[in-house]
């Protein structure tokens, strides 16, 4: 079974294609990835490859919500908003896995039943909706906030036009940022170097990466609807 929209195919059962077809073009699914991501909808690495729950059969139009992998203990997550729910695995979806080349990894994913909805579970070394590696993106970052001092990353090709981009995004996301954290902000009105030393002197990125996706529901360079809490059936 599967459902046809205006950018390619998607499978309920996870299938994806290295390219997918859009007007009459054709962009590989992490270029596709990174343009949805910054323009704020649910279709990313994870929405070509859509985690809808099935429950005997039916597909349920809930959305799904992801959490970084360091955020739990054990072998699952927890549902978000019951931590007594019980919580299945529910298979996994691919996303790719850097900027070059058409190499994938499964993504798991875990359904509550009770609420049915999926969570998906994003390894710590991946940003939400981007293929550009954490640890590259915090080289670069550190490198942009303080030019002259710390060397810019070797970086393929692709990957400098992944990290430009998301060095732009990251200077767009400066106020919703300040707004978001508050007094933990010490400058009144920093500059993204500003901003991101501030934020490196408290940790890495992936400490970065999880201390606003909790308690915040929110990530660096977006607010991404995977992040926010659903309301409990019960």
């Amino acid at each position: 079974m599967s459902w046809s929209g205006g950018h390619g195919v998607l499978r309920r059962d996870g299938a994806g294609f290295g390219l997918a077809e859009r007007g009459p073009f054709w962009f590989p699914e992490w270029r596709r990835a990174e343009r949805a991501g910054t323009e704020g909808t649910k279709r990313g690495a994870e929405g070509l490859y859509p985690e809808l729950a099935s429950l005997g059969g039916l597909v349920l139009p809930f959305g799904p919500m992801q959490v970084r992998a360091s955020s739990f203990k054990g072998d699952r997550p927890p549902c978000p908003v019951d931590p007594h729910h019980p919580v299945d695995r529910h298979g996994a979806y691919g996303r790719y896995a850097n900027c070059d080349d058409a190499e994938q990894e499964n993504i798991e994913r875990f359904l509550c039943r009770p609420c049915g909805h999926t969570i998906s579970v994003l390894p710590d070394r991946k940003l939400p909706y981007r293929a550009v590696p954490v640890p590259l993106l915090e080289k670069h970052f550190d490198a942009q906030a303080n030019p002259g001092q710390i060397p810019e990353p070797p970086a393929t090709q692709n990957e400098k036009g992944c990290l430009k981009r998301a060095w732009a995004r990251f200077q767009q996301r400066v106020a919703p940022l300040i707004a978001t954290l508050g007094q933990m902000i010490r400058s009144v009105k920093p500059s993204a170097a500003q901003l991101w030393n501030q934020l490196r002197r408290h940790s890495n990125l992936p400490t970065i990466l999880l201390e606003l996706a909790q308690p915040f529901n929110t990530s660096l360079l977006h607010d991404y609807l995977c992040l926010q809490l659903w309301t409990s059936p019960t």
